[in-house]
């Protein structure tokens, strides 16, 4: 009798223990059981998306030592894992001279649980009815360790004669291969540039610069209207825009190199892409300045 109580004991400890976790607001189709309901090779969710987080980072000018320590803490490491939720997909696309049909990601892989309480993500837990802490945390271990080998390659540079940067963005936004359309719940796109399209469609380092600025660097930009008046980029803009991009949002991780601009451009040049991302539907826009160092506009 006391042996039949203690398994019922013990049965109800474990059915409460799920329940607690199932309670907690798990978004719809959420992995209950990380060993049967994600993919091994992804950490991502067999049925169904919870939101993918793509940063587009733009490799056309070089950037120096202290750009790039700033960046990196903001786009990789323990900015990811406190940021990002359980089995969101992140993935990260860099921006060079090869066409934008043609890239393909450098990381694309779901940000694995903790197996630790998290106030912020409560499904960073683990589900004790179906899963092992240690097994958890050997699991993360895996994923965080994959992650840091794309964090110690990634900043490496080769010339660019040009810079895609709208065509890389409409390309992410209307491409299925980029897994980044409006099935995901949640979607955040970070884009880490200096934002000077370079192309022969759109050229800002002549759209932005004051025609007697002796410097002959951009200075200003002239308002998004001015390059509508062109009839082939107003319709490449119209055949273009992206469906459904009302749970999009942007943020803007902003590279202002004294040694390719003036130092005044950047208001000028953030109301020009707020233009261009409200012509496109996107109002959600953030905009992050790197922070000061010597050879830097900031």
């Amino acid at each position: 009798m006391r042996k039949f109580i203690i398994i019922f004991l013990s049965f109800l400890f474990f059915s409460s223990s799920a329940m607690a976790f199932k309670e907690k607001d798990m978004p719809e189709n959420y992995p209950m059981c990380f060993d049967n309901d994600i993919d091994p090779k992804t950490f991502c969710p067999l049925q169904g998306k919870l939101g993918h987080k793509l940063f587009l980072v733009d490799f056309t000018s070089k950037w120096n030592e202290a750009q790039i320590d700033w960046i990196k803490g903001r786009i990789f490491g323990k900015n990811i894992r406190e940021n990002t939720a359980p089995y969101h997909m992140v993935s990260y696309l860099k921006m060079d001279d090869t066409e934008p049909n043609s890239q393909n990601f450098t990381y694309s892989n779901c940000r694995f649980k903790t197996g630790k309480k998290n106030k912020k993500f409560p499904g960073d837990e683990v589900n004790k009815d179906c899963e092992g802490i240690l097994h958890v945390e050997d699991t993360f271990k895996v994923w965080k360790s994959d992650l840091k080998k794309i964090e110690n390659n990634f900043f490496t540079h080769k010339k660019s004669e040009q810079s895609q940067l709208i065509e890389y963005i409409l390309n992410v936004l209307k491409e299925p291969k980029f897994n980044f359309l409006d099935d995901n719940p949640e979607r955040e796109l970070i884009i880490v540039s200096d934002m000077m399209q370079y192309t022969n469609r759109i050229n800002l380092y002549k759209f932005c610069r004051t025609p007697l600025d002796l410097n002959q660097l951009p200075n200003k930009c002239k308002p998004f209207d001015k390059l509508l008046k062109k009839k082939k980029i107003k319709r490449y803009f119209d055949t273009r825009k992206p469906e459904n991009v009302e749970n999009l949002k942007v943020s803007i991780f902003f590279m202002n190199h004294s040694y390719q601009t003036r130092c005044n451009l950047e208001e000028t040049l953030e109301t020009l892409w707020n233009d261009i991302f409200a012509y496109l539907g996107i109002t959600n826009v953030k905009w992050n300045y790197e922070s000061d160092n010597t050879t830097s506009c900031t």
